[in-house]
């Protein structure tokens, strides 16, 4: 059955539906006239028939209308909250996103929040709990299979922790893992106080109550229920053992009988539990799907690893086990045993209490929240972000980060600002052992806390502490970096590959900085530069803006953003020709662009793809295949080569292009010593793998120096299909330029060229050249 219904009623409508459609697990309801627009949808031809229809079928309604039309639509259709489907309104555009009904317990507040994300719209999240940060009564245990008492005057309780009136709560003290989940839930809630005797609840000071407990609590219950909410929590597990073939209504009226004389709840049983002997008895069967619980078979070997004194004494100690019903029943509790067992005409009865349902256990922990709060702005703050904020009772952070948030904090929240910058981890440390001393605890940064910011001292701290993942429960809320604000400011700079690099040698060896530096040049990255320049270290950037100049056209936009969406915010637009390290400081992000990046009237763009053309040769050209005329390459950086083939022959293409200063690329799945070493030294980058379609996008120059004729030949008509200038190395015809053989020596170059028409020839006149002066005794040269 399909979860999710769309109903879309106009063009525009369809369209945001299929886009909707295709991540959501939905069916679009449309009508007949636009089922091309979406095909498998269901048609309609009556709104108000499909609603209906839909109604029935699915956990949510989402419509694609103004909210007059969906009021109306499903008004007639509305029973009981805990029945009803979520309901979401939404216009064509998918700016506003309007949970109607069903916001907690159908999930129609979160549903809303993923629809926002895909439609890049807001979420009208009415319900006043959200707005506050207060939890939603309604679903807290509702993952672990609490269920709310029909009688609980829910809806009352709610409008109390809302506006601030006294509640008092208690859980009964045999749940201390319930009792700690309760109390992580309701942390956010300054009205809450916990009381050791459920009979104080009946004070007229609580305006609500709430109770915990898998007990009857007569006569207590009826004196709270107008005024109460009560958490019947699955906590019992039965465990059953009987004769051969003893009915259901047996069994059930046995266990009945039993948890009513021990005052025991029925709402509150988690699973009925029996050994592999009875795992076929069609009663105990029939008797777990009638209460709704799972079926839990104890083996007969888990059995036997029990001490049988440790339970009543049994028939089933004929088969070697110490028995069924009160081993079972703790066994699958793991927990003590509540109710021994009870003997009826045909069968046992025994209640063990599970105590640790709920993925935590009693042991009080608390919430350390990461939270990412953008490059300045509070409007670039996520809903997330300020959620996490309004729950924190701690908020820790650099001085310079609480300042931008402190109009979002209360007075009842701590705030422990760090002064200076530095000492990253022990600043990770003070937020984790706030957070584990029971406290909720927000450690904030700038920008995206997992980009160069405090996600990761918390977690290698967390690692050598032995952290279980528990101690305390750990949140990452991600956030709009900085190099994505300023993007924003200017365009559509990194709308291709991106690379970022920290500037900082604080954490990081130069050495390696600069490799990353030369590497991300040679690619072509878009490189967003952090950290380029403080006062103790004003060369990095310079050297950087260097590196980049070997490899992009000196027209390379370049950007300076500094306090990008702050009020002092400087944002300047130039070329690497002309960018000046001394516009940077700390405060600034250094955005340069790659090759096809473009200015345009006050913005920088990146084309998503690369543009290269082929180029057909002159007409002259074509009649003139041979020419003297000596052609120099005076900006060799702007002219990307890829060589394939890691022989020999590759080598010595790569030796005389490094030589003129040619940024290189090697594909090969071997290489030369030669080469290897020049790839670990930085000078190359190495593709340790075989040829393959695409590896020539974005090289003006391309060697096909494999072993392989095939392979040649398949490279060079890629070269021609991509406009590239190509030298093939057993097939000098098919390429568009040949190599001379080199000889140097000290300060003299000789070059020996056939015109490509017999390389072999002056390769070895190149040779006899080389030999010539090994017997006159010049041995300092290179071939």
């Amino acid at each position: 059955m399909t979860t999710i219904a769309i109903f879309a009623l106009t063009r525009n409508g369809v369209e945001l539906a299929a886009r909707l459609a295709a991540t959501l697990p939905a069916i679009i309801w449309l009508p007949e006239r636009f089922a091309a627009l979406a095909p498998g949808g269901r048609c309609y031809t009556n709104l108000n028939a499909a609603v209906q229809i839909a109604w029935q079928q699915n956990r949510a309604i989402i419509l694609i209308a103004a909210t007059g039309i969906a009021v109306r639509l499903i008004a007639p259709l509305l029973q009981v909250k805990t029945d009803d489907p979520a309901v979401i309104c939404l216009d064509e555009q998918g700016h506003v996103v309007v949970p109607l009904i069903g916001g907690h317990r159908a999930g129609a507040n979160a549903l809303a929040r993923q629809i926002a994300a895909l439609t890049g719209g807001q979420a009208a999240i009415t319900t006043a709990s959200d707005g506050q940060g207060l939890p939603a009564l309604d679903l807290i245990g509702q993952a672990q299979g609490w269920r709310i008492a029909t009688d609980s005057a829910t809806t009352h309780v709610m409008a109390c922790l809302v506006n601030g009136d006294p509640i008092g709560v208690w859980v009964d003290p045999d749940l201390p893992a319930v009792r700690a989940l309760l109390g992580a839930e309701l942390a956010p809630a300054a009205a809450i106080e916990w009381v050791a005797d459920p009979e104080e609840l009946t004070n007229p000071r609580f305006a609500a109550a709430i109770v915990v407990s898998h007990r009857h609590l007569d006569p207590l219950w009826p004196k709270l229920r107008d005024k109460g909410l009560r958490y019947l929590p699955p906590v019992l597990v039965i465990g059953i053992g009987c004769r051969r073939n003893v009915p259901v209504h047996e069994l059930a009226a046995a266990v009945s009988t039993t948890l009513a004389n021990a005052d025991l709840t029925p709402e509150c049983v988690a699973a009925i539990a029996t050994a592999d002997l009875k795992a076929d008895e069609a009663g105990i069967s029939d008797l777990a799907r009638q209460l709704g619980v799972p079926l839990t078979i104890v083996t007969t070997a888990q059995l036997q690893t029990l001490a049988p004194t440790a339970f009543s004494p049994s028939a089933a100690g004929r088969f070697d086990i110490p028995g069924v019903a009160e081993p079972c029943a703790t066994l699958v509790a793991q927990g003590p045993l509540l109710v021994p067992k009870q003997r009826f005409a045909r069968c046992t009865v025994a209640v063990a209490l599970q105590q640790a349902t709920f993925g935590s256990d009693p042991t009080p922990t608390g919430q350390l929240t990461l939270v990412s709060i953008g490059p300045g702005d509070l409007a670039h703050l996520t809903e997330a972000a300020r959620l996490a904020l309004i729950k924190a009772e701690v908020i820790t952070g650099y001085a310079r980060y609480i300042d931008l948030i402190r109009p979002l904090l209360r007075p009842d929240q701590e705030v422990i600002a760090t002064p200076a910058m530095g000492d990253e981890m022990g600043r990770a440390r003070h937020a984790i052992e706030l957070a584990r001393s029971g406290r909720r605890v927000a450690l904030i940064s700038s920008g995206d806390i997992g980009i160069y910011a405090m996600a990761a001292p918390v977690f290698e701290n967390l690692q050598a502490s032995g952290w279980n993942g528990r101690h305390p429960k750990v949140e990452v809320i991600p956030g709009v970096s900085a190099f994505q604000a300023l993007a924003a400011r200017i365009g559509a700079p990194i709308n291709h590959d991106l690379c970022l690099i920290s500037l900082s040698d604080l954490l990081t060896p130069w050495p390696l900085i600069e490799r990353r530096l030369r590497a991300a040049a040679q690619a072509d990255f878009v490189v967003a530069l952090y950290n380029p320049r403080s006062q103790g270290r004003n060369w990095q950037l310079v050297t950087a803006l260097s590196i980049l100049r070997d490899h992009r056209p000196a027209t390379t936009p370049v950007v300076f953003g500094r306090q990008v969406s702050r009020e002092d915010e400087q944002i300047t637009i130039t070329t690497l020709a002309d960018a000046d390290p001394q516009q940077a400081d700390m405060l600034t992000l250094v955005l340069i662009g790659n090759s096809q990046s473009f200015h345009l009237t006050g913005h920088v763009v990146t084309p998503r793809g690369y543009t290269t053309q082929p180029v057909r040769p002159s007409d002259f050209l074509m009649s003139n295949k041979a020419t003297d005329y000596p052609i120099v390459i005076t900006k060799p950086a702007h002219m990307p080569a890829v060589v394939i083939g890691g022989g020999a022959v590759g080598e010595r293409k790569v030796r005389g292009l490094l030589a003129a200063g040619i940024p290189v690329r090697l594909i090969s799945p071997t290489a030369t010593d030669q080469l290897m070493a020049w790839a670990q030294e930085g000078r190359l980058i190495w593709e340790r793998r075989t040829y393959r379609s695409g590896d020539l996008t974005g090289a003006r120059l391309v060697f096909a120096a494999t072993n392989d004729r095939a392979v040649n030949a398949l490279i060079a008509a890629s070269a021609i299909a991509a406009g590239a200038l190509c030298n093939v190395a057993d097939a000098p015809d098919e390429g568009d330029f040949h190599v001379p053989a080199i000889y140097r020596s000290g300060g003299i170059t000789i070059t020996v060229s056939s015109a490509g028409t017999a390389p072999g020839r002056a390769v070895a006149l190149r040779d006899a050249i080389a030999d010539w002066l090994d017997s006159i005794g010049v041995h300092n040269h290179e071939r």
